[in-house]
């Protein structure tokens, strides 16, 4: 596929102030997708096999966008209450309760597409940004007129060219027929941290993009106007509720395969229904059952195959079993491989990736992943392994200005239960 301007638009048709209520379409059901997307990575010239949405092929597809000023905008978050709509992006905070405080503060904020995928294992938000641009910027907008906010930004890392093409292209669609909201595109450092919610707000209140602490969950903002981040599939999701479309129906997964330790060898972005078993959806793709899987990304949950074939591939399913999709990956670990040693690469990796502002990342993730390699190399040093790894679930927890360090915590002591043996 390569990602050409297209200017044969319609008009984004905005509709009255009563398009938020649920219509009765018979596109309820259509996925976001309509077959497995393989993603090879920002650097293949083409990436992805089915074909991109521009504005015409979006408003035949889905129909107009509805508004959601004033009252429009409270019937709005009042389905995203109702349909339980968490954000997609690894917190699964409540979306209402972001929208409701934003609103309450000063108008004149920014929403942001958080497209930044810090996550490796991930390809959702090239997937969507790349094949479905409308559709994320459709709930940026949505989101925007809800708590009266200025601009929408779309927050991408400065090496996803393609991605970044895909939306310059849908932003010039848009703009060539005017009437929307002003849109943006900020680069950030190509960095695993940068694309962590509070990182994206520090940023666009003019600091660095590093992670910053934040006592309410709801307005990681702070005081002033409102910066509203959400994921992309969370955007794409309010463009479907807006306009009528019933809830949960599906998640979007990343079915992650790899060739060695930190070596991606294929990332399959598959939309799965509420109910389905992860069982049912590798035998679907044609994968072989893994050894293990790593449930979430990076800063995921390790089970063991017999314990992960049945699990329900909804966040609430999941969130009911102390599970999380996390960023929506499912990286699967082959038979053949060792899965501490490829525990341990990944909390390298992450210790590499810290933001060296406090006690945690600074001292605790090398700990980690230095306890984590004795534990998985050495039989010898297993037990003083063991133990300096019980030290650090107690002092790593809660202790640092974002969650990375304690995301690495939860995928060590995973991956000593799952590859205890």
């Amino acid at each position: 596929m390569t990602l050409t301007p297209t200017w044969e638009t319609t008009s984004p048709g905005h509709v009255d102030d009563r398009a938020v209520e649920p219509r009765d379409l018979a596109w309820s059901t259509i996925p976001i997708f309509d077959e497995p997307v393989v993603y090879l990575g920002e650097a293949a010239e083409t990436p992805f096999g089915p074909w991109r949405e521009d504005l015409a092929r979006h408003l035949e597809r889905w129909g107009p966008r509805p508004m959601a000023h004033g009252r429009a905008g409270l019937a709005l978050i009042d389905r995203l209450e109702a349909a339980n709509l968490t954000g997609r992006g690894g917190a699964h905070v409540p979306s209402h309760l972001k929208w409701r405080a934003a609103r309450a503060d000063a108008p004149g904020g920014i929403v942001v597409v958080n497209g930044a995928e810090g996550e490796p294992a991930s390809g959702k938000d090239a997937a969507l940004l790349q094949l479905r641009p409308h559709l994320v910027l459709d709930g940026a907008a949505l989101a925007a007129e809800a708590i009266d906010a200025r601009e929408v930004v779309v927050w991408l890392h400065a090496s996803a060219h393609q991605t970044r093409s895909s939306v310059e292209i849908a932003i010039g669609e848009r703009s060539r027929i005017g009437g929307e909201i002003p849109m943006r595109i900020e680069l950030a450092p190509d960095a695993y941290v940068s694309g962590e919610s509070s990182s994206v707000i520090r940023a666009l209140q003019g600091g660095l993009p590093l992670p910053q602490f934040s006592r309410d969950r709801a307005r990681p903002w702070g005081d002033g106007p409102a910066i509203l981040v959400h994921n992309t599939e969370t955007h794409a999701r309010v463009a479907q509720l807006a306009r009528g479309a019933q809830y949960p129906t599906t998640s979007l997964l990343t079915i992650t395969e790899a060739s060695a330790p930190l070596k991606v060898s294929r990332r399959i972005v598959v939309e799965v229904d509420a109910d389905a078993e992860l069982a049912e959806v590798l035998a679907t793709l044609r994968l072989p059952a893994p050894q293990a899987i790593l449930l979430g990304g990076y800063s995921g949950t390790w089970l063991a195959w017999a314990d992960a074939s049945g699990l329900v591939m909804s966040p609430q399913a999941l969130a009911a079993r102390s599970l999380s999709l996390g960023a929506g990956v499912v990286y699967l670990l082959p038979p053949d491989r060792d899965g501490a040693r490829e525990a341990a690469a990944i909390l390298g990796y992450l210790a590499s990736q810290s933001a060296g502002q406090c006690g945690p990342c600074i001292f605790g993730l090398p700990e980690l992943a230095q306890s984590m390699s004795d534990w998985a190399r050495s039989r010898r040093r297993r037990k003083r392994a063991e133990r300096h790894l019980d030290s650090l679930e107690e002092l790593i927890p809660g202790r640092g200005a974002c969650r990375h360090p304690d995301g690495a915590l939860r995928m060590a002591m995973s991956a000593r239960e799952a590859f205890a043996r």
